[in-house]
């Protein structure tokens, strides 16, 4: 049932090998192998702006909002507010 959800961009997996700040028995500096889980940011976005869901929450220019009638105290609380 799960195959049967709509998919996003697809997924990539990179092995990656990071360096710790403790050491071993030796003296050595503690490594570890990983996995490295990503998205590419472009595929995504166009994912996002391309969904029928989203499409009513979309904001494409931006806005400025006062606390005030007097407009002296704006507010900045989203990513298009701005002045």
């Amino acid at each position: 049932k799960v195959d049967k959800l709509p998919h996003g961009p697809a997924w990539s997996c990179k092995k990656v090998s990071i360096q710790g700040n403790q050491t071993n028995e030796n003296g050595q500096l503690l490594h570890e192998d990983i996995e490295l889980w990503t998205w590419d940011p472009v595929e995504c976005i166009r994912d996002l702006i391309g969904n029928p869901l989203f499409k009513e929450h979309m904001v494409y220019t931006p806005a400025s909002t006062y606390a005030d009638h007097e407009g002296l105290h704006h507010v900045i609380d989203d990513m298009w507010m701005a002045d």
